[in-house]
């Protein structure tokens, strides 16, 4: 897998996530296992969970509307299965754009492909 960039954002420069791919409204990023993103039973937090999958539709949003301003209006993440070692992956895709409204899917999941958790993002595009 090649890296074709880093996040600007300082959070997720924290959370260390890396763009794998970005093109035409789909991305896949990638987020390691660190102590210091874990819950008190040694899983990866919901929060650094839902971050990932936040910035993958972002990141899949930015590939489609190049230098576009957008934001986050809603995150339903429903969570499958814990996770306490290695790497995990995001891979989203836009769905739909009504308006200024875009709608989309992310998949969350580990090294071996075992889904973690699914997400349903809105973004509102507030310019073009």
């Amino acid at each position: 897998m090649e890296i074709i960039k880093k996040p600007k954002a300082p959070f997720e420069k924290y959370l260390r996530i890396k763009i794998i791919k970005a093109k035409d409204g789909y991305a896949k990023l990638k987020m390691p296992y660190r102590k210091e993103l874990t819950n008190p039973h040694g899983s990866i937090h919901g929060g650094a969970i839902a971050s990932l999958g936040d910035t993958a539709m972002a990141v899949a949003i930015s590939s489609k509307y190049l230098h576009s301003s957008f934001y986050t209006v809603k995150l339903e993440v429903k969570f499958k299965a814990p996770v306490n070692k290695g790497e995990i992956f995001a891979e989203a895709d836009i769905v739909n754009k009504r308006g200024k409204f875009i709608f989309g899917r992310v998949e969350i999941k580990d090294n071996e492909d075992k889904l973690l958790a699914q997400a349903l993002a809105t973004f509102y595009l507030a310019s073009k």
